[in-house]
């Protein structure tokens, strides 16, 4: 360590307190209460990660290497409380949940998590979402408490799709002839990862390879003419999705066909995705395209979309489900024909349709669903083959295919993702009272 670094770790730190967070907090903890009055129980045990995260407005309680549940939330109507370890209290408190109202009960890292939670749910009434030592089980009270999105979340999940947007946009962007599947998954995971978002699931599928695996993850094998990159990232607990296709030097028509109709099928799903639906009422209009472009089964070979959020699939989308969308709720549309894939994340608002993984740079096919465009992302045409000329200027640009030569770089978007949960303190006054402050209460999370 160098005598900068010894002088930075011994300057006093400052904890920040996120005031919109912890109203989101208060928030979820209501929700809480309606929950524990209409089941008659004294507490709610959460040990789900996807519910903690939720009702902490995005902390992680998972640590590598650690095998079952070793942090517990206990909540009741008037106190939340972590049951935790030694270990990872301070980090808990000082990361993960800094001034939000949570008490803390710990053992030490070699004693039983469970005897801890056992203390804590002997002699009340408990429900849970994990069934822990024979408390009644409510599971699905606790996903629906989850709905709909807060202020909060919705914010987030725009956030964290202009990342995933670029991140896989830019990756995309730079495949070239000869690359493998899996520099591409790395450069982009690398890409996220250093924004402090965590890639759940990347898909590079090329050349047709996903034809038969629909679920194909990424290979060895080299990209020789064209790809599909998706990715589900984290951040928060919350997720996002999104795909993008790129050709190199020319676009086979089979693909080219094969896409044209995926994003029909992409643009009517978006389009019917309302509040107030039932997902078995928007799926006859999708399926009516696929029959109509003579496919009647080609929906059967795959999923097609998903309620997303504090999971990756919270509710799929199957012909006979009654899950009613309740704005704001976001939803992944990821349709295929053939090889060609779409894929965006939208965001069900009282107001109609937000696709948020809406992309400011990638060529665009605007369809029109009910006398209004939907916009959906072309094809990318890298011409990589210097004897081959690039497109005219004056050329249609109906096909939607452009050459991929001026995308932002790794670095056009700074925007901060991680909390700042510490500041360095030259003086003992606020750092909310310096003018000249870059930092304010609601710039936590910026």
């Amino acid at each position: 360590m160098n005598a900068g670094q010894a002088d930075d770790a011994r300057r006093p730190r400052c904890l920040v307190l996120d005031k919109q967070r912890l109203a989101d907090v208060d928030e979820k903890h209501a929700r809480v209460r309606s929950l524990l009055t209409a089941s008659g129980a004294d507490a709610l045990l959460l040990q789900d990660p996807a519910n903690i995260a939720w009702f902490t407005a995005g902390a992680d309680p998972a640590r590598c290497m650690a095998e079952g549940c070793q942090t517990s939330l206990f909540v009741t109507d008037d106190a939340r409380l972590f049951a935790t370890n030694a270990v990872d209290s301070a980090q808990l408190f000082e990361r993960e949940a800094f001034g939000l109202g949570f008490q803390l009960k710990q053992r030490e890292w070699f004693q039983p998590h469970s005897a801890l939670v056992e203390d804590l749910c002997r002699g009340r009434k408990v429900v849970s979402d994990s069934g822990f030592d024979g408390t009644r089980s409510v599971t699905q009270d606790v996903v629906r408490l989850r709905r709909p999105l807060t202020e909060l979340e919705v914010d987030r999940i725009r956030r964290l799709s202009r990342v995933l947007v670029h991140a896989v946009e830019i990756s995309a962007g730079h495949i070239r002839p000869g690359v493998s599947e899996a520099s591409v998954a790395g450069e982009l995971s690398h890409r996220l990862i250093r924004r402090t978002v965590t890639p759940v699931r990347i898909q590079v599928c090329a050349d047709g390879r996903n034809i038969r695996y629909r679920h194909w993850a990424y290979s060895e094998d080299p990209i020789e003419s064209y790809a599909t990159v998706s990715c589900v990232a984290k951040r928060w607990g919350l997720h996002v999705a999104v795909s993008r296709t790129v050709c190199l030097n020319q676009v086979p028509e089979e693909l080219w066909s094969a896409h044209q109709k995926a994003v029909l099928i992409h643009a009517t799903g978006m389009y019917f995705s309302r509040t107030g639906r039932k997902l078995k009422e928007i799926w006859p209009k999708v399926r009516r395209i696929y029959d109509k472009f003579g496919m009647p089964t080609e929906w059967q070979l795959a999923d097609q979309a998903e309620i997303i959020g504090y999971r990756a699939m919270e509710h799929q989308l199957t012909p006979d489900s009654d899950y009613e969308l309740q704005a704001p709720t976001a939803m992944y549309w990821h349709p295929g024909v053939n090889a060609a894939l779409q894929g965006d994340t939208v965001l069900v608002m009282p107001g109609g349709c937000e696709i948020v993984t809406r992309s400011a740079t990638w060529p665009q096919l605007r369809v029109q669903v009910k006398g209004h465009d939907v916009p959906c992302c072309g094809v990318l045409l890298i011409r990589t083959e210097k004897t081959q000329a690039l497109p005219r200027a004056d050329a249609p640009q109906t096909s939607s295919l452009f050459a991929g030569l001026n995308l932002p770089d790794d670095d056009a978007d700074s925007s901060r993702l991680d909390s700042i949960w510490e500041l360095d303190m030259s003086s003992h006054q606020s750092v909310f009272e310096e003018s000249d402050s870059a930092y304010s209460e609601q710039s936590v999370l910026d």
